[in-house]
């Protein structure tokens, strides 16, 4: 059964407003709805897969945005190792070299995962 045949109308109205909030109480002043009811909801596990599902849509869609600009801010920051003031040539350069080392630590663990996951499905 899908998700949101199990949900009222008023809880599909909520969602949004609790995914654009800061936080849960937040989200229930926006959308003019008590707390309680709320966390109420949220023991459903219709709505907290909802909920879940929706939250990930969004976050998907702001990953894609930023992968789809990765290109041009690195362009960015290159020319700005050019820059003629040296405070903004040397925190493009040490942002250059920081996302470097963080994308070598991310393949490093990529590549131990796919190890582990490797040695895992070969045993029963």
């Amino acid at each position: 059964m899908d998700a949101n045949e199990t949900l009222t109308s008023r809880q599909l109205r909520v969602i949004p407003y609790l995914l654009a909030s800061p936080s849960i109480e937040e989200g229930c002043k926006r959308a003019r709805v008590g707390k309680a009811t709320v966390y109420g909801w949220l023991k459903q596990e219709s709505f907290r897969e909802e909920l879940y599902r929706r939250r990930k849509e969004v976050v998907d869609l702001a990953f894609e945005t930023l992968k789809a600009n990765v290109n041009k801010a690195t362009e960015k920051l290159v020319e700005h190792l050019d820059s003629e003031k040296e405070t903004i040539s040397i925190r493009a350069a040490e942002s250059i070299i920081e996302f470097a080392q963080r994308a070598i630590e991310v393949e490093e663990l990529e590549q131990r995962i796919r190890a582990i996951e490797k040695t895992t499905r070969g045993q029963p």
